[in-house]
Formats: structure tokens, C-alpha cells, sequence
């Protein structure tokens, strides 16, 4: 398993259904974060000396323990990251982070940034992965990412990360536009959370996106989910601005097929307060999944 992340002095390279339901379950999944004591946060653990980071870092400071790792971290929403060591009496040692960020959705944001499906995942929390000497998951704003100094520890990563799901106490439940996504074709663990700048443009702030195979075509599909449908039509009609698509050809349909200059042909469909894109897609692919999105 790769490592994908480039963190502290220890161990550097460590690896850096229905629409009104998926509202009411994502309103849920945000809210119900549940606020953690700090000093609650790192379980003892027997036959372990636990040593808490006497630093907190935040946003201002996040750079010096992290590296360039950093501005990923903050582009969604960092707010805090408490360390901890733990170290037995054979000075083996696991070192232990939590980033905290502003709600489980950007916690899922960074997290899906680094997964990947060549991982072996495990259960710990809303999701999780693992290696032989590292153990991370996802459990309410909470990432939480474990590293041992051997290979040969991965019992003892499981038994902390299991005793920190519990101190942490959350609602370990990914994202409810997850749901949204056709099942069809879509590559496993593909999806992901962009917080900002969605394709490089602006005006499509955040989304969601999976990876879909059709035969040997591949494709993507993505779900941008603002406040409400009027912040929707206004960004559907900047995108539709960006390709000047003339006036007379705007219609208050909720589909429209556009040519994008950057990403080729785009199927956009609004819904509510959901706009859903198929990039990449021919024409009856375009429909067939069209016609799956609406069914959700």
C-alpha cells in the first residue's frame, strides 16, 4: 500500500433515495457532530504510555508539522490538529493525529482525497484504511490518522483506532449525496468532495464526483449542492454564461448539453437544489444516465 502523505519528523512518508432524503440526511450528517473535549480525545491504552502534544496547530501554524501538505488540509476548512504519542515498554511507538475540520463533509473532502481503492479499507468510524504500520479513518469532523514505528503492529493500530472511535463518539456516516450517484458503472471508492473552484471554474464552487466505466468508455458525473435553487439556477447560468450559450437558446429547461472548452461535452441537469453533470460521456450514455439520475 502506498503512503501518501508527507507528515512530522517521525516517519515522514506516511500516506499523505430520493432527493428530499439525501437533503434531510446530509443536514443530519453536518449537524449532529457532537463538540469533543480535547483531553477526551486520546484513550489510554494498556501496557502504552500516552504523551499528549502539548501544541495544538491550527490554521496559522499548520505548515510546520505538515509540510506541503498543508494547503490541501486548509482548502478544506482545517481547524485544529491534536497530536499524541503512545510508547510501550519496547519504546515501540504509535504516533497519533486528529485533524478536526468544520463539518463531516470537508473531513470526507480530505480523507477522499487520499484514499484509494487499491487500499485495504476497514470499518473504523464512517470509513477507514489501512497499511501495516499506519491506520486511518473518518468519524464525524474528525480524521484521524495512526502510524506505528514497525510494520508488525497492526493489532495495536486497530485496538487504538477502535478505543479513539469511541472517545470521539460521533455520527460516523459518509456523506448523503454519496447516495445520489447512479450504482451503475461506477468505479468503487471513486467519489470525492472538491470544497472549492470545481474544475477550475469559480462559479461551480464545491461538488461531488465519481468515476463511471461503460465498456471501455470512462466518464464522470458530479453533483454540486448549493444553499438553495436559486443559488442553483445562478450558477447554471454562469456555466451556460463561460460557454455563451446564446439567450435564445436558454429555455428554463432543467437539461441542457453543453460544449465545455476544457472538458468537452457536459450533460447538465437540474434538480431542486441539486445540479447534476455526465462529463466525458457520448450521447446514448449521456441519456442512459440522464435517465438514472432522475429516477433518484
Amino acid at each position: 500500500m502506498g503512503l501518501i502523505l508527507n507528515i512530522s519528523n517521525m516517519n515522514r512518508a506516511v500516506f499523505t433515495k430520493k432527493i428530499i432524503p439525501a437533503i434531510l440526511f446530509s443536514v443530519a450528517f453536518i449537524n449532529l457532530s457532537r463538540a469533543v473535549n480535547p483531553g477526551e480525545m486520546f484513550p489510554k491504552m494498556d501496557g502504552w504510555e500516552l504523551k499528549k502534544g502539548e501544541l495544538v496547530y491550527t490554521p496559522d501554524n499548520l505548515w510546520d508539522i505538515i509540510n506541503g501538505a498543508a494547503d490541501a488540509y486548509l482548502s478544506y476548512d482545517f481547524q485544529k490538529l491534536y497530536t499524541a504519542e503512545y510508547v510501550d515498554n519496547q519504546d515501540r511507538r504509535i504516533r497519533a493525529y486528529i485533524f478536526e475540520h468544520s463539518n463531516p463533509t470537508n473531513t470526507f473532502g480530505i480523507y477522499s482525497q487520499e484514499r484509494s481503492e487499491d487500499y485495504e479499507f476497514n470499518d473504523t468510524g464512517a470509513q477507514g484504511f489501512k497499511s501495516g504500520d499506519a491506520y486511518y479513518f473518518i468519524s464525524g469532523p474528525y480524521y484521524v490518522q495512526l502510524t506505528a514505528s514497525g510494520s508488525d503492529m497492526s493489532d495495536q493500530l486497530e485496538r487504538l483506532a477502535q478505543q479513539m472511535e469511541k472517545s470521539l463518539n460521533q455520527n460516523n456516516a459518509l456523506p448523503g449525496e454519496l447516495n445520489m450517484f447512479p450504482e451503475k458503472g461506477k468505479v468503487k471508492l471513486s467519489e470525492k468532495y472538491i470544497a472549492t473552484s470545481f474544475l477550475g471554474y469559480g462559479f461551480l464552487h464545491s461538488a461531488f464526483v465519481a468515476n463511471y466505466r461503460n465498456g471501455d468508455n470512462t466518464f464522470q458525473i458530479f453533483i454540486v449542492n448549493p444553499e438553495n435553487a436559486e443559488e442553483t439556477g445562478n450558477i447554471l447560468n454562469s456555466y451556460l454564461d463561460f460557454v455563451k450559450l446564446p439567450e435564445d437558446q436558454r429555455d428554463n429547461s432543467d437539461v441542457y448539453k453543453i460544449k465545455d472548452p476544457y472538458n468537452g461535452q457536459v450533460l447538465l441537469y437540474r434538480h431542486g437544489k441539486y445540479l447534476f453533470g455526465i462529463m466525458g460521456a457520448d450521447d446514448k450514455t449521456q441519456e442512459e444516465y440522464l435517465q438514472l439520475l432522475q429516477k433518484k
